[in-house]
């Protein structure tokens, strides 16, 4: 191995680790949104000096970047589930390379004349990914580039426009641009790396300038009212797994929170998901958590509770019902992780989470392959699919005012929570248990994604967790409270009614909707270049050999 090619892997190794670190960081600490600006700028590099110094393995290298990012911003899910965070961790990363290996494949077809289109390329379809990803049923958008902005929301104001693939085609244009400049510079063009230098210094500039005008000239818009919510702080292992605390225990311990909160101006309660369990939708009243809430709610008139329930819903046939519906003794049931929202006369509707967990809550896949159904439960997943709604509902209590209710991680979902948004809600709730993963930044991640659900609309967004973090945001993403980890807490606030609707909130992910077809069109360039290519290459032969 010649001294050249010594340097260049060492060079490589520092690259992956520079790779590693800009772009994992945004998500472990705050403040650190500006590193992913240039996170992707090492990957390409490797690339680059693999083909320059003939150095194999240039793909493997990509591989083990993209895993080591994974790993280092969601080992976390190994507490909930070890062999479901080997499973997303791979599939994630294997995904992600899939993309590095398209974008190496049309850098290989490209001509040299044409050495921008494999960038142009990656950037579409990684958009065009990340996109499709919040779409279908083996889903794990967690690490989709925009949110390592969650705490540098300062800066991406601007997703009221675009959402957040706005911010990763911010981070992927500035990525490209940054390596564009560098290969210039390596090749001696320094005039060209300059031009590059600085367009990149206005791709960063802009935006930050633009959305910074925005952030401190905005103003908070609508009525407001008080809200209250809860942080149980209840072990979840222990919940679930039918602990010594009863469901009476557990329902006067929320009521007890709510108690030192509540007045007679506040209009909504909120708690986490799942804390009751076993109520029927063909008789709610039936359930004695419903009923306690319910003595509560009359000495507290015009509060409206909403709380999360594990329902069901029975159907009393031969023939099955639904694909999700399980077989039982003498009937059939579907099983639903639901939001509800009444007040001590009515109940006013609910809701079913509709963004599953793969694995834990749905079977991926369920509606094209039923038999994947018997496999999943060989190996220890979901034994059947939770049954959900088409799209979020708004819920409306007595007074009138929507409320869109995220449960878990449906908050990380832009585009579909903005459903609710669109043909409604006032303010928006998650309501979630962030306890499974242990004081990992997992819970911290989570409850920051809130943010950008608040700025993407310009809604109040209350968050109630059983416990992580909980608190209020307002239409800026600015958190105005949050309880501590691992607390017992209750926390009351103002939440703003905004009733106007973005650019975002009415038209959605349009940047990933073109993308897809924007990439289908540079893919079809980068073989076509290859044709041109080969087709002048015989030219020039002939025309030599004659």
């Amino acid at each position: 191995m010649t001294k050249s090619h010594n340097k260049a892997k060492w060079a490589v190794w520092g690259l992956l680790l520079l790779f590693v670190l800009l772009s994992s960081l945004p998500f472990l600490f705050e403040g650190c949104g500006p590193l992913a600006l240039l996170s992707f700028t090492p990957l390409f590099l490797i690339d680059e000096i693999c083909r320059r110094e003939g150095l194999r393995g240039a793909g493997w290298y990509g591989f083990l970047a993209l895993l080591l990012f994974n790993i280092a911003t969601t080992f976390w899910v190994w507490f909930v589930s070890p062999a479901g965070s080997v499973a997303a961790i791979l599939l994630n990363t294997l995904f992600m390379f899939i993309l590095f290996a398209l974008f190496r494949w049309c850098r290989r077809l490209c001509r040299k004349g044409a050495k921008w289109l494999p960038y142009l390329f990656f950037a579409a379809i990684w958009l065009a990914w990340e996109h499709i990803y919040f779409n279908i049923d083996l889903t794990w958008p967690w690490l989709t580039l925009g949110y390592a902005f969650a705490t540098s929301h300062k800066l991406v104001q601007w997703y009221e426009v675009t959402g957040v693939l706005g911010g990763s085609l911010w981070i992927l244009s500035a990525s490209i641009l940054a390596f564009c400049g560098i290969r210039e510079a390596m090749d001696g063009h320094r005039k060209a790396a300059g031009w590059l230098a600085g367009a990149l210094g206005a791709v960063v500039l802009i935006p930050t300038v633009c959305s910074l005008i925005r952030y401190y000239g905005y103003q908070e818009k609508g009525e407001a009212i008080e809200v209250a919510l809860i942080q149980p702080n209840v072990d979840p292992f222990e919940r679930h797994g039918h602990g010594t605390t009863t469901q009476q225990e557990l329902d006067e311990q929320m009521i007890r929170l709510f108690e030192r909160v509540i007045t007679p101006q506040t209009r909504y309660l909120i708690t986490p998901e799942t804390v009751t369990y076993g109520i029927s939708l063909n008789n709610v009243a039936a359930s004695e958590s419903f009923e306690r809430y319910k003595a509560f709610l009359e000495r507290h008139e015009g509060a409206n509770l909403l709380f999360g329930s594990l329902t069901n819903q029975p159907y009393f046939c031969e023939e099955r019902p639904t694909l999700t519906a399980r077989k039982l003794p003498w009937y059939w049931m579907d099983r639903y992780n639901s939001a509800l929202l009444m007040d001590s006369r009515n109940l006013y509707g609910f809701y079913h989470k509709s963004r599953l967990v793969p694995g834990t809550e749905c079977i991926p896949f369920l509606n094209q392959a039923p038999w994947l159904g018997t496999l999943v439960e060989k190996f220890g997943g979901a034994s059947g699919s939770y049954g959900r709604m088409e799209k979020m509902l708004v819920l409306r209590g007595n007074d009138g005012i929507g409320v869109a209710p995220m449960i878990c991680y449906e908050s990380v979902y832009g585009d579909y929570s903005r459903g609710a948004v669109r043909d409604g809600a006032d303010f928006m709730a998650v309501m979630t248990n962030d306890a499974w993963w242990g004081d990992t930044p997992g819970y911290r991640q989570h409850f920051r994604y809130a943010a950008l659900r608040a700025i993407e609309n310009r809604r109040d967004v209350a968050q109630a967790a059983n416990t992580g973090y909980s608190g209020f945001f307002n239409q800026r993403g600015d958190v105005l409270q949050r309880s501590a980890w691992w607390t017992e807490e209750a926390l009351s606030g103002e939440v703003h009614l905004n009733k106007e609707l973005t650019p975002f909130t009415r038209h959605g992910d349009v940047i990933g909707r073109w993308a897809r077809w924007i990439s289908l069109l540079l893919a079809l360039l980068s073989l076509a270049s290859f044709v041109w290519g080969k087709k002048s290459a015989r030219g020039k032969s002939a025309a030599d050999n004659s």
